[in-house]
């Protein structure tokens, strides 16, 4: 059976399930009609109030939702509208779509959503009962909130083809690097600023019987994610956007000097790597039990939410009691990847206009400058101090953000569709785990290939004359 089969099939399901549920609970409400013998007296006229209660699909439940209830409860405060989170089974993945999906279907939608920007949402626009007149387009939203003055390259990257369907409300970086500072003395050596650098740093880590990139096989993304940041720092910016929308030739020099660069990297994993998630491989690198980690800052969050005694320092300010240095994945200095996290507002719903509110305080200033300084992230205002933030890795992350020459949409965070992700995904386990680079590059060249298909010729990050990171899909004209 075909994938779209399947994909019917479940949408189909859910959507019977949940209107069966909606039917049910209506024919179960007490009846307020009188008895047709009875005589009542003509109801007086009164005017519909708003509801004061909406919902929000989310998959923030472990330590971010101390940073989504700060702002829930600063917005309920505001405009006296209660917020219900709700979360589906498998957080962000396939299920809330379809239970979304399926609430629309039904009449019903929630007010406001978590979701990615650029292919994530394309894929809902893709499946929606009116396509893209299922989501309100929030372009004058973001104009009254000033995030196209002030973060003109986030935005694009939520724009497709001009059209905002989903405003972000922060950025992660993607390209980054954690290191053991204790470890690195141990081993005499400086943080790398090169792909040679790290290569070496490395073969001398494995030769001290020490653990070079302690990277995390269980929850997959982290070896994904390495092999990424290997690829932008090989290939520079543009070739790295042509890769997300397959425009990239599957011949090209990069992807097999990446490989080969991230192989040599991948020898010196732990032995316990498959065995690691990404919290493992953050607490082994804070213990020391091996040199670096390759992240996003979401481990910032981590390590100052979890071990608050371990000092963070950027690798421009190493102090001498600094515990973890933080510095960009050698080869990528200058360049931001971007994680975004961004809210969409179905259409049509009953408590659209609220969901447009809820969207326009939380994607604004004020609702970015409550939710990042607990998360982990950075708003994506230029013009909000850097003093709001609780770690100095954070500050130093504003400057950079700031001083960036390019910009760029993290392909294991949010730039590729989903079937693409999954099948690098596990496929660059099985690279690490036999070495097959062959198998590697036919895997590369069916993903270029899907991810030009994907895009049908039609859409693009951007606006018209204006195309994200300055690349132009050639089926633009």
């Amino acid at each position: 059976m075909k994938l779209s089969q399947v994909v019917g099939i479940v949408v189909a399901l859910v959507i019977v399930a949940l209107l069966g549920y909606y039917l049910g609970s209506m024919s179960q409400q007490p009846q307020t009609t009188a008895p047709p013998s009875q005589t009542t007296a003509s109801p007086q006229p009164t005017t519909p109030s708003a509801p004061k209660k909406i919902t929000f699909y989310t998959w923030w439940a472990g330590l971010e939702r101390f940073a989504i209830d700060a702002v829930i409860g600063n917005f309920t405060k505001k405009t006296g509208i209660a917020v219900e989170k709700t979360a589906v089974p498998g957080g962000a993945g396939v299920n809330a779509k379809f239970a979304i999906l399926a609430l629309m279907q039904a009449g019903n939608p929630p007010a406001a959503f978590q979701v990615h920007c650029g292919p994530e949402m394309l894929s809902y626009i893709y499946v929606a009962p009116k396509g893209e007149a299922s989501f309100v387009e929030l372009s004058n939203v973001a104009k009254e909130i000033d995030m196209s003055t002030q973060a003109p390259d986030v935005l694009s990257a939520c724009s497709l083809n001009g059209k905002v369907f989903a405003l972000p409300v922060n950025i992660h970086r993607a390209n980054l690097i954690f290191i053991n500072k204790q470890v690195l003395d141990k081993l005499g050596g400086s943080v790398p600023t090169t792909l040679d650098d790290l290569v070496t740093l490395c073969k001398k880590a494995s030769a001290a019987g020490i653990p070079c990139l302690i990277q995390a096989g269980a929850d997959q993304f982290t070896v994904l994610h390495l092999w990424e940041q290997v690829f932008l720092a090989v290939a520079g910016p543009q070739k790295f956007i042509m890769f997300m929308y397959g425009t990239l030739p599957p011949d090209d020099p990069s992807l097999k000097q990446a490989t080969e660069k991230f192989l040599e990297l991948a020898k010196s994993f732990p032995a316990n790597w498959p065995a690691l998630d990404w919290t493992g491989a953050v607490a082994d690198l804070v213990a020391g039990k091996g040199l670096a980690h390759v992240d996003g800052d979401w481990v910032v969050g981590l390590i100052y939410n979890v071990y608050p005694q371990v000092k963070m320092c950027p690798y421009t300010s190493i102090t001498p009691d600094c515990n973890i240095v933080v510095a960009p994945f050698p080869g990528t200095q200058g360049v931001y990847n971007l994680v975004i996290d961004s809210v969409a507002v179905p259409a049509g719903g009953p408590t659209t206009q609220l969901g447009i509110e809820f969207v326009k305080f939380f994607a604004g200033p004020e609702g970015q400058s409550i939710f990042n300084p607990l998360k982990g992230s950075i708003a994506v205002y230029k013009n909000i101090d850097p003093a709001i933030y609780p770690t100095p890795i954070q500050r130093w992350e504003v400057q950079e953000y700031r001083d960036a020459r390019s910009y760029v949409f993290s392909l294991t965070h949010g730039a590729l569709f989903s079937d693409v992700w999954q099948m690098l995904l596990q496929q660059a386990i099985v690279l690490v785990q036999t070495g097959r680079a062959d198998l590697w590059y036919d895997t590369l060249s069916k993903a270029l290939s899907t991810e030009r298909s994907l895009w049908k010729d039609t859409w693009y990050l951007g606006a018209p004359g204006k195309p994200f990171g300055g690349y132009q899909p050639p089926w633009v004209k």
